[in-house]
C-alpha cells in the first residue's frame, strides 16, 4: 500500500509539473508568443505531451520529425505559414547558420497587430519572402547550444525554454500508469507484468528507465512472443535489448521451424493462386518453387480458404 501511495504521489507531482508545459503550448496556440523549446532526456514522452495537448485542443498542426535542411525548413514554414508547427529533434539544425536565421525570423516579433513575421530565403532565382503567422514548438534532447552561440542565444531570447527532466522515480510512476490502462492491444495485467520486469532489470543494470523503452521495445517483445513468433522468451529478449548484446537464455526456447515453413508455403500458394489461372500451371509453379506434391498444394489452399484469405 505504501508503494502504491508513493507512486501515485510521484505521478501526481509529475502531472502537475507537466501543466507548465501544456500552458506554454497553449500560449503558442493562442498567439501569446511565437514559440517554445522543450528539451530533456530521450524517452520521457516529450513528443507525446506536445502532440496530445494539441490534439486535445483540436489544433490542426504540422509535425516534422527527422533531418531538416535550411531549404527544407523554409518550405515547411511556407507550406504551413499560418499553423502551429512541431519540429521534433530540432538540434540537427543547430549547425546550419542559414536555418538558424530562418528560425530567428519566424520566431521574432511583428511590428504591428497582424502578428506577421516575414521570412526571407535567397535562391538562384531571387529572394522568396513569406508572411509567417503561425507558431513553432521545437523538441530536442539537448539544450540550446552549438557552434553559433550568438544566434542560439538570440533564439533562446525569443522563445520560452523548458528543461523537461523528470526523475527516474517519476518516469517509473508514469510507466506504471500507462501499463495500468493496457497498451497496443495488450491487457493491463500483462502490461503490468512486463512493466515490473523491465523496471527490475533496469534497476539491476543501473539503466535509466524510459517510456519509449517500455512502449516501443519491451511491449513489442512481449507481443511477438505472445503471438508465437519468437523462439526465445520475451524476458530474454528484453534483457538482450537492455544489455544490447546476446545474453545467456534463462527460459526454454520454442522451435518455429515447422510453423514458419507452413506459413511460407501458404504465402507461396496464395501468390500462385493470384497470378495463375489454370490448375495445371498452378501445380507446375508449386512444384518448381517448393518441390512439394500436388496434395500439399491442395492442403495449403484449403487452409487459406478456412482462414478467409481466398474463396
Amino acid at each position: 500500500m505504501k508503494a502504491f501511495i508513493m507512486n501515485n504521489n510521484l505521478l501526481s507531482s509529475l502531472m502537475d509539473q507537466i501543466k507548465i508545459v501544456k500552458d506554454r503550448i497553449r500560449g503558442v496556440v493562442h498567439g501569446m508568443y511565437t514559440g517554445m523549446y522543450l528539451f530533456g532526456r530521450p524517452g520521457t514522452s516529450k513528443s507525446h505531451i506536445v502532440r496530445s495537448t494539441l490534439d486535445a485542443l483540436a489544433i490542426n498542426h504540422k509535425y516534422s520529425n527527422g533531418h531538416l535542411t535550411s531549404i527544407g525548413l523554409f518550405e515547411l514554414l511556407q507550406d504551413n505559414h499560418d499553423r502551429v508547427i512541431v519540429i521534433d529533434d530540432i538540434s540537427s539544425l543547430f549547425s546550419e547558420p542559414v536555418a538558424l536565421q530562418i528560425l530567428l525570423a519566424a520566431l521574432g516579433n511583428s511590428y504591428d497587430k497582424s502578428n506577421t513575421r516575414w521570412v526571407n530565403y535567397k535562391t538562384a532565382k531571387g529572394d522568396v519572402k513569406i508572411p509567417f503567422t503561425g507558431g513553432i514548438i521545437a523538441i530536442s534532447n539537448t539544450s540550446l547550444r552549438g557552434n553559433h552561440k550568438e544566434v542560439l542565444g538570440a533564439l533562446k531570447d525569443r522563445i520560452y525554454t523548458i528543461h523537461y527532466e523528470p526523475s527516474n522515480d517519476q518516469v517509473i510512476a508514469l510507466i506504471e500508469d500507462i501499463a495500468s490502462g493496457g497498451v497496443k492491444g495488450i491487457n493491463s495485467v500483462n502490461c503490468k507484468t512486463v512493466c515490473r520486469f523491465l523496471i527490475k532489470e533496469c534497476q539491476v543494470r543501473s539503466i535509466r528507465p524510459s517510456v519509449r523503452l517500455f512502449v516501443d521495445k519491451a511491449l513489442p517483445d512481449y507481443s511477438q512472443w505472445a503471438a508465437g513468433l519468437t523462439e526465445t522468451h520475451w524476458q530474454d529478449l528484453i534483457r538482450s535489448e537492455l544489455e544490447q548484446q546476446l545474453v545467456e537464455l534463462q527460459h526454454p526456447t520454442t522451435d518455429l521451424g515447422r510453423t514458419e515453413q507452413i506459413d511460407a508455403e501458404r504465402r507461396i500458394a496464395y501468390d500462385i493462386y493470384l497470378h495463375f489461372d489454370s490448375l495445371s500451371e498452378r501445380i507446375k509453379q508449386w512444384a518448381t518453387r517448393t518441390g512439394k506434391s500436388q496434395a500439399a498444394y491442395y492442403r495449403r489452399i484449403k487452409e487459406l480458404q478456412s482462414m478467409g484469405e481466398i474463396k
